[in-house]
């Protein structure tokens, strides 16, 4: 390409040219005295993570009454253990609730009704809630109970089965 088809006018009449690119430098701005040293010093904190909370005793106590209490309402779910078992451990609306759901045909199965994970939170002391999977025959079921803490150790006070 020749310099006359560079400078061949364009459809408007003007020359087509390339821009020309001026180089820029950089010049800071002047700066008390200083200043700059302070700011090269700034460094933003590091992040640091929250510290999670311990288990404490009362979180084994709470995790191993609730496996234990939510395992005998399966069972009664199940048939394998009359709800009267259960009135050390859950307040009297929890076991009418279960007494209740005994009946359901889609609890009864050839099959153990079996938990397969528990989650427990401690919202506060001496509150203890729990969510559970479990198995009942080929069909997987949510368990959700509330746990509070007596005289007489980790009570369920609600129970619901999803």
């Amino acid at each position: 390409m020749t310099t006359a088809a560079l400078a061949a006018p364009g459809p408007r009449g003007s020359e087509q040219r390339r821009p020309r690119l001026r180089r820029l430098q950089y010049e800071p701005d002047p700066a008390p005295d200083g200043a700059q040293l302070a700011l090269a010093t700034v460094r933003p904190a590091p992040s640091v993570p929250l510290p999670r909370p311990q288990p404490t005793l009362e979180d084994g106590a709470a995790r191993r009454r609730a496996r234990q209490v939510l395992q005998f309402v399966l069972e009664v779910l199940d048939g394998r253990r009359p709800a009267p078992h259960l009135e050390p451990y859950v307040a009297p609306a929890v076991l009418r609730y279960v007494t209740a759901a005994v009946d359901r045909p889609d609890l009864r199965h050839d099959r153990a009704g079996r938990l397969c994970s528990l989650r427990l939170d401690l919202p506060r002391t001496g509150v203890a809630e729990t969510a559970a999977v479990c198995r009942f025959g080929g069909r997987i079921r949510a368990l959700a109970a509330r746990f509070e803490l007596d005289d007489g150790g980790w009570r369920c006070t609600a129970l619901r089965l999803g």
